[in-house]
């Protein structure tokens, strides 16, 4: 029900902008459209332009969303040329006296003092929020107690249970060792058939009675198997 609210009133608010506008401009005749046409005329004519500059606004704030700082401007630079080109033939059509490239510069300085506002009306109801990087482990932080998700340090196979450590504490869950490698690929490595470290998580390696050993940031030592011990090496832990 949140959902079709939202989107129900994604649409409103630029119909809203949309109706106001034209009402209000319509009424006060601006750029001589008041001696050159009645209120019917006004109307449609101003419908026309908020129409077109509200849609299409919408879609070059898209596109600029995608792109560079250097990308998005070209995007609106284009946008305003291209809708005052528009605009400007149609006024050639409609009023005589009209025409030249001296009414064309006025025209695009309107279109884009126009666009502008109209792209601040509706950054003001809906603000852009900042692009969240994807966490490569959200999936997997799931499955943990709240408290307890952060980085990953750690994960030691205990019968059918796994024992996760992360920089926040530890927790239990019920899954196997090799689901969670698979799941968190990429992001750590076996070393041993009963562990798994984040590469991260790794303070120092060091021997013990013969044996290679990683000391962890949680204070543990994880021992590497001889299987792992290339694999291991070639991540550079070792």
């Amino acid at each position: 029900m949140q959902f079709t609210l939202r989107e129900i009133t994604r649409v409103r608010v630029p119909l809203l902008i949309w109706l106001v506008l034209t009402v209000v401009i319509a009424v006060a005749g601006p750029f001589d459209t008041m001696q050159a046409m009645g209120l019917g005329g006004r109307a449609l004519y101003w419908g026309g332009v908020v129409g077109c500059s509200v849609v299409l606004t919408n879609g070059a704030t898209y596109l600029a969303g995608h792109r560079s700082m250097t990308g998005a401007v070209a995007v609106w630079i284009g946008f305003v040329l291209v809708l005052s080109a528009g605009f400007h033939v149609l006024n050639s059509a409609i009023f005589p006296v009209w025409g030249g490239l001296a009414d064309w510069g006025y025209l695009t300085a309107i279109v884009g003092l126009v666009t502008a506002a109209v792209h601040l009306v509706i950054w003001g109801i809906f603000p852009q929020k900042p692009v969240v990087p994807a966490v490569p482990d959200a999936t997997f932080q799931r499955r943990l107690q709240y408290e307890v998700r952060g980085p990953l340090v750690r994960i030691e196979a205990q019968d059918h249970y796994l024992n996760v450590v992360t920089q926040k504490g530890s927790a239990l869950i019920l899954m196997r060792l090799g689901d969670a490698i698979a799941e968190l690929e990429g992001l750590g490595l076996q070393i041993h058939r009963s562990h798994w470290v984040a590469v991260q998580g790794v303070s120092k390696p060091r021997r013990a009675k013969g044996r290679d050993v990683l000391v962890m940031s949680d204070g543990a030592e994880v021992p590497v198997s001889r299987s792992f011990r290339a694999a291991a090496q070639e991540a550079g832990l070792l």
